[in-house]
């Protein structure tokens, strides 16, 4: 049971999301319906997902997320915002 970063689950050793993402595209090309940077989102949610099932499985867990809290360096919480 690992307490693991996001970035680690990107880019680490053990889950590499990216690697994953990148090589099935390489691999398997996309579907002409979609463009790239659409298709590459995709797969990213798709071997995100089977990291959290890896994760889940395995015990591990991601380190510094609390609930109520952004993720995201660009998404701020303001109680006045719908004023």
């Amino acid at each position: 049971m690992a307490r693991i970063t996001v970035q680690d689950v990107y880019n680490g050793a053990k889950y590499d999301v990216m690697s994953a993402a990148v090589a099935d595209y390489l691999k398997n090309g996309r579907p002409a319906e979609y463009d790239e940077r659409t298709w590459m989102d995709m797969l990213l949610v798709k071997h995100a997902l089977i990291a959290a099932e890896k994760m889940n499985k395995e015990g591990d867990s991601i380190s510094a997320m609390f609930d109520g809290e952004s993720p995201s360096s660009y998404v701020r919480w303001d109680e006045n915002d719908n004023t």
